[in-house]
């Protein structure tokens, strides 16, 4: 068994581990009469059974711990980058879902009554379950990538050579996608919305959902208009709309650098796209860049100033990426 297959075995069993809690806690500790199950203020208003709640964790835990043992075992269907991804989501349903009932159960113990039970045991779940998610995530880490084979992948005539330190002047442009800020307006409409119904149901969810909705639309945004820079560093992808870097490409991870043609139907469509082994942002296909990077995954970016602004900063790249192998190399 390769230490990737491992990585990925270890976090389906963590994704698999709110499954079997829940079934330990029902042979040890009996549910509830009776547990809260909604809130509209600091104490809840709805109530159900400990046995109905615990079924349906049960069920939603056991869903996601069957799915993330398939998606573990199946890596010539799923791939890795996915695999990921999908098990870190199936983990952190599954820990939400263990934790719901835990939080209701414990609480009403803790409490005395299940009328007592303070709101903040329905938002615990939350975290519990971002925290099962980002453990899952950290431990399917991809393995290491040979260079040399990615290497082999890139065209002869786009691979990074070593290159003399020279004083190349940066190269730059910005490319603004309109996909991305009719999505950025529609993603801050309708969450708004949803933060103002959360906040008249409870002040604790309507932050929540407040938090959510400006980190979403401002992700968004980010990425609808944006500066693409060479420099001795390597590529940077820098917001226009925010004052945030969105993407960075060192130069030492650099292999390869293309100025083609990139085709919506290959890259995932318009907008941001992400694959599991390549990452793009199209504005309507047309000219652009594709890097290769050293973990294997390739970055498309679309050059909507035409063919020879590509091919400028191709080159640029080229060279950024081949003074630091030299550098590299002679260190």
């Amino acid at each position: 068994m390769t230490s990737t297959r491992a990585r990925r075995m270890t976090a389906g069993a963590w994704a698999m581990l709110p499954f079997g809690g829940l079934l330990l806690a029902a042979g040890v500790w009996p549910p509830p009469d009776r547990v809260p199950t909604h809130w509209t203020s600091d104490l809840p208003d709805g109530f159900g059974t400990g046995a109905g709640v615990f079924s349906v964790a049960l069920s939603v835990a056991g869903f996601c711990a069957v799915a993330a043992a398939l998606v573990a075992v199946l890596a010539a269907v799923v791939p890795a980058v996915w695999s990921r991804w999908l098990i870190a989501l199936l983990a952190g349903v599954g820990g939400a879902a263990a934790a719901t009932y835990v939080g209701s159960a414990w609480g009403t113990h803790l409490a005395g009554a299940p009328e007592k039970v303070h709101v903040v045991w329905a938002l615990a779940p939350f975290a519990v379950g971002l925290v099962w998610a980002v453990v899952a995530y950290l431990l399917n880490r991809p393995g290491p990538v040979d260079r040399q084979t990615v290497i082999d992948t890139v065209p002869e005539r786009s691979r990074v050579v070593p290159v003399a330190p020279g004083a190349d002047a940066p190269w730059a442009t910005t490319v603004r996608s309109g996909t991305l800020t009719g999505t950025a307006v529609f993603v801050g409409v309708v969450l708004t919305l949803t933060a103002v119904l959360s906040w008249m149901t409870s002040p604790w969810i309507g932050l929540l959902v407040s938090l959510v909705a400006v980190g979403a639309t401002g992700l968004t945004a980010a990425w609808s208009r944006v500066e693409i820079r060479v420099d001795d560093r390597g590529l940077t992808l820098r917001s226009q709309v925010l004052p945030v870097t969105v993407l960075r490409v060192p130069a030492e991870e650099v292999l390869g650098v293309e100025a083609t043609d990139l085709d919506p139907m290959a890259w995932g469509g318009i907008g941001l796209r992400w694959l599991p082994d390549r990452t793009a942002y199209i504005v309507r296909g047309g000219p652009g860049l594709v890097v290769h990077r050293a973990s294997g995954r390739r970055f498309g970016a679309e050059i909507t100033e035409g063919e020879q602004v590509a091919a400028a900063g191709a080159r640029a790249l080229l060279r950024s990426a081949g003074q630091a192998m030299a550098a590299g190399g002679s260190s």
